[in-house]
This record gives C-alpha cells, structure tokens and sequence, in this order.
C-alpha cells in the first residue's frame, strides 16, 4: 500500500503530529469565536459558558501531568488516540446538550449537567494530546533536534490558531453550532490518522544524573520555565478575554462588528506567529538563550502598545505580543526538556499544566475588565514584566 508505505517516513509522521497538534489550536480559538452564538442560542449566560468551559480547563492541572508520565512510561501514541477520542466526544456531547438547551429550555438543569460531563471528559483526556504529541515529535527527530521537535508542534497549534476562526466564522454563518460539528469530525478523522502510524521507538531508560521528575511536585529548576509559561499563557488569555470591552472603548462600535475584529486580531496573531516559527525558530536563525530574551521584551512593548486608543495600533500590538509569544514557547520548552532528557512527556506535561493554571488565573481576572477596559493590560504589563525578569536573570544559558 502506497499510503502505508508513505506513513512510515519519519518526516510525513512528523506532518501528521504537528496537524494532530493543530485541533487544540482550532478547538480553543473556535470555541471563542462561536462563544457569542453559544449565548445567544443556548439556555444559558455568559458566565455559565465561562464556568462549563472552566471546567475543562482546569482538569488539565492533574490531568496533563498524569499523561506525560503514562506517555514516558508506555509511549505517545495511546496517549494521542485517547486524547483524539476525547475530544470528538466531548465536543459531540457539548453540541447535543448545547442543542437541546435552545430546543428544550425548560429543562436546562439536566443539559448543564451533560455539559458539564462533556468538559470533565475533555478535560480528562485532551489534556494528554499537547505532552505526548510533543513526545512523540521528541522521538522522531531524535534527542539532539529537541527544538526542531518542539517548533513542529508549536506550528501545528499555531496554524490551528490560524484558521481556527476563520473556519468558525465561515461556518457560524450556516448555523450556530457548526463550528462544533467541525470540532466532532476533525478528531475523529485525525484518530484514523493516528491509528495508521506506527508506534515510534521509546528512549531507553538509563540511570542518569540528570534532574528527574517522578512526583507530582516539579524540580525547583523547572520553576523558572513553568514561570514563563503560567505568565505568558495569563497574559494572553486576559488579552483576548478584554478584547471585546478595549475594542468597544477605543471604537464604540457594534457587538457584530467587534466580534469581527477580535477574529481580525486572533487571525493577525496566528499568522505572525506562525511567520515567526517557519522562519525564524524553525531555520534556526537565533540561539535559545537570545529567543527567551527577545520573546520577553516583544511581548512586554507590546502591551504597552495596547494603552494606546488606537485601533490600528492594537493590530501592531497584537503583532509584536505574537512574535513575542512565538519565540517564547519553543524557547523554555526546549529548556525545560533538557532538565530531565529522559522523560521529555512528564516536563512538557508540567508546562501544559503551567499553561493551564495561567488561563485559570486570567479567568479569575478577567472581571478587572468591568472596572476600565485598561485595567487587564496593566495586569499584562506587570506580569510580562516578570517574564522579561525571567529571562533576563534566570541561569538559562547553563
């Protein structure tokens, strides 16, 4: 068979993982695009949805830890087709409840109950997807390419953050809940994809003096890395969660026409960052080291630019704070990694726990945006701040 064959070759594995990777990007900037429809033709407010989409959420804290462990000891592919299965579920689960909730709103007591088991399911499985893709790219080009392994990924969820809402937009003007019919077939074609590849080769595990994580607890030299990850994953959650509040302060505009243009901004991000990724960190122009500290001081300008009453300086502030992102992400992932080399899965799951507490944390935040549109680009600032601190005085070149 021509195709098996083909699948076979590292490289065309390596394409398969990253698409894999992208779900997550498309699943989490659709979700928010579709959020305004979800209100709109559901049971259920605002801060209902923020609660149910919390809860998914905040299942990746043990959730994702667990994975990487499970992805270290028994391989990443199980792990992915767990996390692919998961998520088809709980989006089919989240439609039909969704659904029933706009058809049937006298019985919107038993549909957030199913809402809720539609997160806790995503939140118990996908959390795995990110550390063993991860993994398992790790595997694939070898111990020595960890940041070519690393930036495959991160362009994978980077170009899922690209078209992500695109395709939400386009589909939301078929029907409120085609995004999420999108987000049950795309896992379910990309689980047969996954099925078809072949288990990659574990690292042999040998006795080493390197730093190794078995608890639940991460070594203290982790603790600047998953620093950099919980704050920047804050700072840019808290972002997007202010967007509709700074965008209406500055423009006075529509709710239609804002929903708009925060899709316009989440586009500028993920192609910039996505840019940024195939030609900069990719082809290996800039030292680790020279990423985390550039990352930091993009993402810092570029809240500062935010306080500016400008629309068309928030899309070049948006520029920057993506490009500061991009170099960020590869660079204290790969870092982090190098800790402990023999279980690359359980680090990359304490980051994605990191990242995980930050988008708690913005939530929690987010109601400094009801006070002054500014108030959460403050929060940013200071919060960047620490990140620059970070990279600037943290022992990242040893």
């Amino acid at each position: 068979m021509p195709f098996s064959i083909e699948v076979k070759k590292p490289k065309v594995q390596l394409i398969i993982i990253g698409l894999i990777a992208a779900l997550m990007g498309i699943g989490q900037n659709g979700l928010l695009v579709s959020l305004p429809f979800l209100v709109t033709h559901s049971a259920f407010s605002l801060p209902t949805w923020s609660i149910i989409i919390a809860i998914g959420s905040f299942l990746f804290l043990p959730s994702a830890p667990f994975w990487g462990r499970y992805s270290d000891n028994n391989g990443p592919k199980s792990v992915v087709i767990q996390a692919l299965l998961g998520m088809s579920v709980s989006f089919f689960l989240l439609l039909s409840f969704a659904y029933l909730s706009n058809s049937y709103p006298s019985s919107a007591n038993y549909w957030f109950v199913g809402l809720i088991v539609a997160r806790i399911i995503y939140g118990c499985t996908v959390a795995g997807m990110v550390p063993a893709s991860q993994h398992w790219a790790i595997l694939l080009c070898g111990e020595n390419n960890r940041l070519k392994a690393i930036t495959s990924v991160s362009i994978g969820l980077s170009l899922g953050r690209l078209i992500g809402p695109v395709l939400a937009i386009i589909l939301l003007k078929i029907g409120p809940f085609s995004s999420l019919v999108m987000m049950v077939i795309f896992p379910f074609l990309a689980l047969i994809a996954a099925v078809c590849l072949p288990n990659p080769l574990q690292i042999k595990k040998v006795k080493s003096k390197a730093v190794t994580v078995h608890s639940l607890v991460p070594s203290t030299a982790l603790i600047p890395y998953l620093l950099t990850g919980l704050f920047l994953c804050l700072t840019i959650a808290l972002l997007q969660y202010s967007f509709s509040p700074l965008i209406e302060s500055v423009t006075h505009w529509s709710s239609n026409k804002v929903s708009d243009t925060i899709g316009l901004l989440l586009t500028i991000s993920a192609a910039v960052t996505l840019m940024t990724q195939i030609h900069v960190i990719k082809k290996k122009k800039i030292q680790l080291p020279t990423m985390y500290r550039f990352g930091s001081l993009f993402l810092l300008v570029g809240f500062l630019f935010f306080l500016i009453p400008n629309i068309w300086t928030l899309s070049f502030a948006m520029t920057l704070c993506a490009c500061g992102s991009a170099l960020l992400v590869p660079a204290y992932t790969s870092k982090a990694t190098e800790m402990d080399l023999k279980n690359p899965g359980t680090v990359a799951g304490y980051i994605s726990m990191s990242h995980t507490l930050g988008y708690g944390v913005a939530s929690l935040l987010a109601y400094s945006s009801t006070l002054s549109p500014f108030y959460p680009i403050y929060i940013c600032i200071l919060f960047s701040s620490g990140i620059t601190a970070i990279a600037f005085l943290a022992p990242i070149n040893k």
